[in-house]
């Protein structure tokens, strides 16, 4: 055997058994070539003119695996979309809102079976509307028992986030968003969270609350509840109670002057079926809308930070944000079989995909939620995987969208469960 061929067969034993090495396709157990699959998505999406750019981030173990990005932030002036970029991540705010309750709840200062009316009289006087194709002018009756900041917090309240075509839900979305939302909002129509939160309560609800899960705008009651409890605004409390100890530096209800140029703008698909620039963006400073509904930018090694602590059990890097039990309390399903998915429910905060033959304590699998402008986040509790997927585009693809491509590249990527 030459010198040159033992040479040969030393290197490829060195690829065959040294698979987690820098230059190995194997990191924390996922398969390096089947995650880079997410890039050549984007790149094709892109090429389409289907999507302007997105960004994901893979973690495992508390070990970021594979970070990347593909396409354009602005596809007006064709600016590349850098890892880290800032995005307007409307409903993933709502999952923030929620450990900020909970911290609330560890306080003892507020508990899951409050009525809201304890600290929105507003809410005593709600009823529920009886002929959704009245919409806002339908009949009504009284309700049958009080909402509660546990029904809040799973969408079983009873109230709306205007999103569906029937015509109560499109009357409450222009209350709280404006003549053309759900596809464009109108910014400017509430300076504060209590004027957008009494316009969803100027409407009846869909249906008397604890009955249904009906995915809601209470977000924004439990925004009201925080500043009220705590005399802080929304933003100064989520500050100092969860970015700053968790190091989410990115992450706010206005973005810092010098990061402005890092903001995706939003973008969305015209009638010719194109991915275009929208003139219709979310204010990048000056608000004072402080949502619990939506609101905040963030980025994706920021939301990672967020979602790390969850799976952690309340901790990060030395500080603690919730109790390991009171992240246990928001994994549990609260809305029995209401919740539309097979082998999924919602909790506190988060909707949870769950394994049946468990017991009910081992039943949740992973969290998952994802924001309108199509950024998406799932959590594997049991695999101990975060993964984020952020871009800026209009019209929302829901569950079946992005989070799917996300989900599908993820779990095929996965060569060791341990």
């Amino acid at each position: 055997m030459t010198r040159n061929t033992k040479s040969l067969i030393l290197q490829l034993l060195i690829l065959i058994f040294l698979p987690k090495t820098l230059f190995g396709q194997v990191n924390e157990g996922l398969d390096l070539t089947n995650l880079s699959k997410l890039n050549d998505y984007i790149e094709e999406q892109v090429k389409a003119e289907k999507l302007a750019g997105a960004e994901f981030l893979i973690a495992r173990n508390n070990k970021i695996v594979m970070h990347s990005s593909r396409g354009f932030s602005n596809l007006e002036t064709k600016r590349k979309l850098d890892k880290n970029s800032i995005y307007f991540i409307q409903s993933m705010t709502k999952p923030i809102i929620s450990v900020a309750i909970m911290q609330l709840y560890e306080r003892d200062l507020i508990d899951f079976d409050d009525e809201v009316s304890k600290y929105i009289p507003e809410v005593a006087s709600l009823k529920v509307a009886l002929d959704w194709s009245k919409g806002i002018d339908s009949p009504t009756e009284k309700i049958k028992r009080p909402i509660t900041i546990g029904q809040l917090l799973s969408h079983s309240s009873g109230l709306s986030h205007g999103l569906s075509k029937n015509k109560l839900d499109r009357d409450i979305g222009k209350l709280m968003y404006g003549v053309n939302y759900p596809f464009f909002s109108d910014y400017s129509l509430h300076q504060t969270v209590e004027s957008r939160a009494n316009a969803l309560l100027s409407a009846p609800l869909m249906f008397q609350p604890g009955t249904n899960w009906y995915y809601s705008a209470g977000g924004d009651l439990l925004a009201v509840i925080i500043e009220k409890v705590t005399r802080q605004t929304v933003s100064s409390y989520l500050k100092e109670n969860i970015f700053n100890p968790l190091d989410m530096d990115d992450t706010s209800y206005n973005v810092d002057r010098e990061a402005l140029e890092r903001v995706m703008p939003v973008h969305y698909t015209n009638n010719k079926k194109k991915i275009v620039l929208s003139k219709n963006q979310p204010p990048r400073r000056g608000t004072s809308l402080y949502g619990g509904t939506h609101g905040l930018y963030s980025t994706a090694l920021d939301y990672l930070k967020f979602c790390q602590m969850i799976i952690n059990g309340g901790k990060l890097n030395g500080e603690r944000v919730l109790k390991k039990k009171t992240v246990d309390l928001m994994k549990i399903n609260q809305v029995g079989s209401t919740y539309s998915r097979e082998n999924q429910g919602f909790g506190y905060g988060f909707a949870i995909e769950y394994d049946p033959l468990l017991k009910l304590e081992e039943k949740a699998q992973s969290l998952y939620w994802g924001g309108y402008f199509n950024t998406r986040f799932f959590i594997d509790l049991k695999k101990n995987i975060v993964a984020i997927w952020m871009t800026q585009k209009l019209p929302n693809s829901s569950y079946e969208g992005y989070h799917q491509v996300l989900k599908k590249n993820v779990y095929n990527a996965i060569i060791d469960t341990e």
